[in-house]
């Protein structure tokens, strides 16, 4: 191969002894790999000029960047060290609102993607709250409500409701995430069709430091990192302790 610019699939696993475990696409992204050497500098004390004499190596450093265009539940928990829960669609009965609500308080309700939903009072015999009279659905599919006329009814408000399933991610409970990383590339110089793989065996990510929620501009997930050393490979010299590049199909 010679000149080159890959593109191709970033793909994400557990490290399982040194190995790829089960792994998934992480969708259109951008991976770029930056290395750095510390070192020991002794000067000279006899000619006067103090010229450098020796140097010694002290260390390697790995780092990664990977930007991320798809949310998908995985990747948000990279970046927000989460946790991934599979909410089943269901329903709730008796979810208890705020009490002291007034005209144009706005509710949200535990469940999103609601529909078939009632609201009551905590009366001896509860009395139902009339749609667009004491209140108005503003947003079901966030789960949203607002409060137009809470009248004389008795607070606090219940509702009863079905709603969606969804998928949550309970930001910051996790430990920094360790992942197997690799990159399948393709040339795309000159229509070449010269591949790569690039294996990265103990990808640690940092936090996302910006997260653009509202925005005018399509968002991209920036995640940094740093390459650990997998003591599972590094004493064989032909996968080494950080990663490994493969140029397939080559024969020099």
């Amino acid at each position: 191969m010679l000149d080159f610019a890959l593109q191709g699939k970033v793909r994400l696993g557990d490290n399982i002894n040194g190995k790829p475990g089960a792994m998934y696409w992480v969708g259109d992204a951008e991976l770029m790999v930056k290395s750095s050497a510390s070192e020991e500098k002794r000067k000279e004390s006899y000619s006067g000029n103090r010229n450098t004499s020796a140097t010694m190596h002290t260390g390697t450093e790995v780092s990664f960047t990977l930007k991320l265009r798809y949310a998908l539940s995985k990747n948000l928990a990279l970046g927000l060290y989460g946790n991934v829960n599979i909410i089943a669609a269901g329903s709730a009965t008796g979810e208890t609102l705020p009490l002291g609500l007034v005209a144009g308080d706005q509710v949200q309700l535990e469940g999103t993607g609601i529909s078939a939903l009632a609201i009551q009072d905590s009366a001896g015999t509860p009395v139902p709250l009339v749609l667009d009279t004491n209140y108005k659905e503003e947003d079901l599919a966030g789960g949203i409500i607002e409060i137009l006329d809470p009248g004389s009814l008795t607070q606090p408000f219940t509702a009863d409701y079905d709603y969606g399933a969804s998928v949550d991610v309970a930001m910051f409970t996790q430990k920094p995430p360790v992942r197997y990383m690799s990159l399948v590339g393709t040339n795309a110089v000159d229509g070449a069709t010269d591949q790569m793989r690039w294996d990265f065996y103990r990808a640690k990510f940092n936090p996302v430091a910006t997260l653009d929620l509202i925005s005018d501009k399509m968002v991209e997930i920036s995640l940094d990192g740093t390459l650990l050393i997998d003591s599972n490979n590094e004493a064989d010299s032909a996968l080494g302790g950080y990663g490994r590049l493969r140029q397939i199909g080559a024969t020099s």
